[in-house]
């Protein structure tokens, strides 16, 4: 079950080469990735109904191809300290990752865990609040 840190500065940029490199190195062919979301709460890593629906979706796009790989990686908001938003990004990272293994259809040595401690803003958007957006696990199918 690996699972592994991304700085905030390069995790986004980071997570979409590792989940294209993993793609790349198991089958010279491109294949697609599927992405998938799931929001959460301020503050909390608890999967709401939507978020066990989407653990349902990325269950049967696995179940169908068992060679599939999972790469997850959780985000936080800036609201907190960086360092509480990296142990709260690991929660929700790792709450996704348990759900899916859960679900029966996922392997764990299928999945590849990251997490980053907060969302960057873009330049020139200072002060404004964070889209709730901020507050995810991408999930990525390939």
């Amino acid at each position: 079950m690996p699972r592994f840190v991304i700085s905030a500065k390069r995790g986004i940029a980071i997570a979409g080469v590792v989940a294209l490199a993993a793609c790349a190195g198991v089958n010279p062919q491109p294949m697609p990735i599927s992405v998938y979301h799931i929001s959460f709460s301020s503050d909390s890593f608890s999967i709401d109904g939507a978020g066990q629906r989407t653990i349902y979706a990325v269950a049967d796009a696995t179940r169908s191809n068992k060679t599939a790989s999972v790469t997850i990686v959780g985000r936080a908001d800036p609201t907190g300290s960086p360092a509480y938003n990296m142990q709260l990004s690991k929660k929700r990272a790792i709450a996704v990752h348990d759900a899916l293994i859960n679900s029966g259809q996922v392997a764990p040595d299928q999945i590849e865990t990251a997490w980053t401690s907060e969302w960057l803003a873009a330049a020139g958007t200072a002060g404004t609040n964070p889209p709730r957006g901020s507050r995810v696990v991408d999930i990525f199918v390939h």
